[in-house]
């Protein structure tokens, strides 16, 4: 069965019986949600290492949970639908954030962050594949940017929350599980797509690793590794960088300034529709890189100014925005059949190198240098881009 035998998206389809605008809202709050596991730690750890000994390597757990997420959803998905696993999945993240309101036992920490990224990591992949599936190759992108903006929303809510409780880090665990598991429960009311494949077709992860055997997904996945490494890096250690020093920000300014690069990211995903439109993918991608090369620059000479941090958050933010639509605009338009199975194998190169990226930083303590890591990350993506845009204008046609 070719990869493009389904030509056009399920929103074409005159059976399928769902409301396109609440599939795709419904995928938006999903994608919010999944905000709040990424900014997690970003948000949470300066303050939740105060009161618990031993949380030093829950970032990386968070990652293996992403990671663990994104690997079982792909080929479910295709196979089976969307509807109970944007249920499950969002239960599965509002049960991993009340687990740390109701104990303070590292082991079951563990666990509870564990699910936390598990949950964000299907709703992730599953949302995204949700607004490929049913739009066509000329809303796709502009929808994708506006599903980034949701993401950037969730994020901005949970940093500003935590920002205003931090004498009590149980009240935004509270608050936000209960809220996701509320639109958990409304999800079951929506209907969905199909599922595209028939019983016999996919269904497998490790049939659908045979997608790597093409170049445009070999090399998407390679770019969104360095993505991944640079979006965990600048979330989760920017505020431990600014408090590193002796005559740093301090806790307050720098939980502050992962405001400033929530509201540049989600101001970067609602401008990339425009962007997109006037300058075209290749011309978008670059400058929004560089602009997120210019705050890491700037992070990394003026470390101790309270206005320079929140400038370089807000770059950072900002010009990280970008990648992600316009590299899954292009594998919505070339894998319409096999789109879960697709963005999950991209999504889980991007999570290794969250993972690594977060381990390196994390476990070496090099905060003083993160920002020149920041500089190769952008660099590499700035690489890589033009050989998938290359690879895109010669779409796969054989067989799984």
């Amino acid at each position: 069965m070719s990869y493009m035998s389904r030509s056009e998206p399920l929103s074409k389809s005159k059976n399928c019986g769902y409301s396109r605008s609440l599939v795709a809202l419904a995928a938006c709050l999903g994608c919010g949600f999944f905000g709040v596991t990424m900014f997690f730690w970003g948000s949470m750890l300066p303050t939740i290492g105060e009161s618990i000994t031993g949380v030093d390597n829950l970032p990386w757990v968070l990652t293996g949970g992403i990671i663990a997420g994104t690997a079982i959803c792909g080929a479910v998905m295709d196979r089976y639908g969307y509807k109970w696993l944007l249920v499950l999945s969002s239960l599965a993240l509002a049960c991993g954030l009340s687990g740390f309101i109701f104990t303070q036992n590292l082991p079951l920490l563990y666990l509870s962050t564990f699910l936390i990224g598990a949950g964000g990591g299907v709703l992730n992949s599953e949302t995204i594949a949700i607004i490929s599936d049913i739009y066509d190759d000329s809303k796709r992108g502009s929808m994708l940017s506006i599903l980034g903006g949701s993401y950037c929303l969730g994020s901005l809510l949970w940093t500003i929350i935590c920002r205003l409780l931090v004498y009590d880090y149980t009240l935004p665990m509270k608050w936000s599980a209960i809220v996701i598991a509320l639109f958990a429960l409304l999800f079951v009311f929506i209907k969905f797509p199909p599922a595209k494949l028939s019983k016999g077709e996919g269904g497998s992860l490790l049939q659908s690793l045979k997608l790597l055997k093409y170049n445009i997904l070999a090399l998407v996945a390679l770019l969104l590794f360095f993505q991944g490494a640079l979006e965990a890096v600048s979330a989760n250690f920017s505020t431990s960088y600014y408090t590193f020093f002796a005559d740093g920000i301090g806790l307050d300014m720098a939980l502050t300034s992962l405001i400033f690069m929530t509201v540049g990211m989600a101001v970067g995903r609602f401008t990339l529709p425009l962007c997109m439109k006037i300058g075209g993918n290749v011309v978008s991608i670059y400058l929004f890189l560089f602009i997120a090369l210019c705050g890491a620059l700037l992070q990394l000479f003026m470390p101790t100014n309270s206005i320079a941090a929140f400038i370089s958050m807000t770059l950072i933010g900002f010009g990280t925005g970008a990648t992600a639509p316009v590299v899954f605009n292009y594998l919505g338009k070339v894998f319409k059949r096999y789109s879960g199975a697709a963005v999950s194998i991209s999504v889980i190169i991007a999570q290794i190198g969250m993972l690594i990226g977060n381990y390196g930083i994390g476990r070496s303590g090099m905060f003083r240098l993160f920002p020149l890591v920041m500089v190769v990350l952008i660099a590499a993506v700035m690489a890589i881009f033009p050989f998938v845009v290359r690879s895109s204008q010669t779409p796969p046609s054989n067989n799984l």
